[in-house]
This record gives C-alpha cells, sequence and structure tokens, in this order.
C-alpha cells in the first residue's frame, strides 16, 4: 500500500521540528554567550544569582551553553535522518527518532515527578506530541509488508 501523500507529510513534519530545534537552540545560546537577562526555576533571575556570587552565574551559564550545544547536535542528526534514511523508508530510522528524542523529551519531563520542577517540561511535552505527530503520519509505509 502506498501511502505518498501522509508520509511527505511525515517527514516534512520531522524536519520542521528538527529545524525549529536548530534555530531556538542557537537562540538560547546566544543569551547565555550575551549575558541577557534570563529567568531561572523558581523565583530568581541569573541577575540575582549575579550579584550574590559571580562565579554560580556563570555556571548556570555556561550550562545553558552547553544544554544549546547538545540541542544543536541532536536536531541536526535528526535532520540528516529525516532526509537521508527516513525519507527512504528505512524502518531503523523511524526506531531512532522515536528511541533518541522521544527518550530525551520523556526524561526531561521526568523533573516533574522526579524533581517537582516544572518549567521545561511543557516544551519537553510539545516536542514529544509533534514527534509522535510526525512518526505516526510515517507509520503506515514504515510498517507496511510492500513499502512500493
Amino acid at each position: 500500500m502506498n501511502h505518498p501523500s501522509i508520509f511527505t507529510t511525515s517527514w516534512v513534519v520531522l524536519l520542521l521540528l528538527a529545524t525549529a530545534l536548530t534555530v531556538f537552540s542557537l537562540f538560547s545560546a546566544s543569551l547565555a554567550l550575551r549575558r541577557s537577562p534570563d529567568a531561572l526555576t523558581g523565583n530568581y533571575t541569573v541577575e540575582q544569582v549575579e550579584a550574590a556570587n559571580h562565579e554560580a552565574a556563570d555556571a548556570i551559564r555556561a550550562r545553558r551553553l552547553t544544554a544549546s550545544a547538545w540541542a544543536f547536535g541532536c536536531a541536526l542528526f535528526m535532520a540528516f535522518i529525516v532526509l537521508g534514511p527516513y525519507r527512504r523508508g528505512e524502518r531503523w530510522a523511524w526506531w531512532a527518532l522515536l528511541i533518541a528524542f522521544g527518550g530525551a523529551q520523556v526524561l526531561s519531563m521526568l523533573r516533574v515527578p522526579l524533581m517537582d520542577v516544572r518549567p521545561g517540561a511543557s516544551t519537553a511535552l510539545i516536542l514529544l506530541a509533534v514527534l509522535a505527530a510526525g512518526l505516526l503520519a510515517g507509520a503506515p509505509r514504515m510498517f507496511a509488508s510492500d513499502k512500493s
């Protein structure tokens, strides 16, 4: 069974997700590098932490930069998988996106039950939902016995 239009929707959604993640990761990195005002979880800003401890504020910014760098790399890797093996219908690429990207979002959402920290969890849930929509749209082609 051939599902060209829904499969096209699938890889386009996944590519848009990877593109958005690339852009947002660069934006996040620029906030850290420019020392822009930045809200932390709870009631504090990086500036308030910096007033008390400059090294702690630098550590917070450095962690943000590290997270942004990883997000950037993962987003580019996701785009390469989507544009190559996923579009060719290689089933392993579907599973790789689900496990690697979906698993990362589930891990991020665990902040709520394990740490009682809510900021960022809704973003992970949105990313997981878009990933699920893209993968579910591609599932009929990926798991069809005849991929012609």
